[in-house]
């Protein structure tokens, strides 16, 4: 197996670029309930999805869990991780409450963590998914994902932490750098309209527009069109995927579902960015992935939104500057992206370098066989 190493990171400034033309979402994540039973984890049509959400775990008071059935969870996660999905949980929900507040309070916090990621640990989930809906204590809530989001560093590899975020609640958008998505919870079928506007809360905050999901109300009065509009929206407008509450209800919708997929980045795609945790970036970055044992290397870069029409070249050289291949030339859009380190030449360093107009940046690796 080949392996390889970053070496040395070498960044230039580079114009504001773009790279190619996305025709998927980055991600559509369903939430999948523990009260409906319409579906199975083995008869789920997992090709509308790239993550499945179980739902749900609660917290109680002094920081351990109310959780659900380890039966359906482990099937949960044995069928998506067959099918290339993520599967991760989600923490909370509506009527919570005050209970969150206790839990996130400075004396139980470390234990509430502790006690999450030993659920993700026990069972093998890819990561989870936050949802502190109402009665928020901002600086608890600011400090929980914060602490999560140090934790779970610690951890290799890394799992994917999201948040169920509301707009209306502006706290939500506080926490954009340190969850890997912000899923926005608008779910009735009049909501396309107000898609991109409500997003706005989150952007004001900082929150790159590629981070950022667009919710539907798959079993809740969405008609095929309102889920192909907000497909097209995230798309169109540079955000990063969409996101379905209770997939399970009212008989799953499958007119919905059929809706989604032609959407849904086919396994393999590499033009959009990663579905696992990334760390999202408000500038131009390239970085190397080795992979350490978990996956095959990759080259990752990171593009901004709002920028069109630049000519993009991303090659691997030699040390002598000679070109040894083209990973991608063209023009594009922003976002963030990633491609498999494909080179078979000899063992030795290399330089992968991402060019735009007159600028450039570079990243050394060693290829060892």
């Amino acid at each position: 197996m080949k392996r390889f190493y970053t070496a040395l990171l070498v960044m230039a400034a580079l114009a504001s670029v773009a790279f190619g033309q996305k025709k998927y979402v980055g991600w559509s994540l369903g939430y999948f309930t523990s009260w409906d039973n319409t579906y199975t984890p083995e008869n789920l049509p997992w090709d509308a999805f790239t993550h499945i959400a179980y739902f749900q775990v609660y917290p109680k008071a002094d920081g351990s869990l109310s959780l659900p059935s380890d039966d359906i969870a482990k099937r949960l996660i044995a069928e998506g991780h067959k099918r290339g999905k993520k599967v991760i949980f989600c923490v909370g929900g509506e009527g919570v409450k005050d209970i969150f507040k206790s839990a996130c309070s400075n004396a139980n916090r470390g234990k509430f963590i502790s006690n999450m990621l030993a659920y993700l640990k026990r069972l093998g989930y890819d990561g989870f998914d936050t949802d502190w809906e109402e009665n928020f204590d901002d600086a608890l809530f600011i400090a929980w994902h914060k602490d999560l989001r140090d934790s779970i560093n610690k951890l290799v590899p890394v799992p994917l932490m999201t948040i169920a975020a509301e707009d209306w609640f502006p706290v939500t958008g506080k926490v954009h750098m340190y969850v890997d998505q912000v899923n926005d919870m608008r779910y009735t079928g009049t909501e396309a309209a107000q898609y991109p506007n409500s997003m706005n809360v989150f952007t004001a905050a900082g929150a790159s527009k590629t981070k950022l999901g667009m919710g539907m109300g798959i079993s809740m009065g969405n008609s095929v069109q309102h889920v192909t509009d907000i497909c097209n929206s995230v798309i169109n407008n540079g955000y990063g995927g969409i996101i379905e509450w209770d997939i399970t209800r009212n008989g799953g919708a499958p007119a919905n579902m059929a809706a989604i997929t032609p959407f849904v980045p086919p396994q393999g795609y590499t033009g959009v960015y990663s579905s696992g945790p990334t760390k999202y970036r408000e500038q131009v970055t390239l970085t190397i992935d080795a992979g350490n044992g978990m996956g095959s290397p990759r080259i990752r870069y990171s593009i901004p939104d709002g920028s069109r029409g630049a000519a993009i070249d991303l090659g691997i050289y030699n040390m002598n500057g000679a070109l040894v291949t083209t990973l991608f030339h063209g023009r594009a859009d922003g976002g963030d992206f990633s491609v498999p380190f494909t080179h078979a030449g000899a063992a030795g360093p290399y330089i992968v370098r991402l060019s735009a107009g007159n600028s450039s940046l570079a990243s050394k690796a060693i290829l060892a066989r």
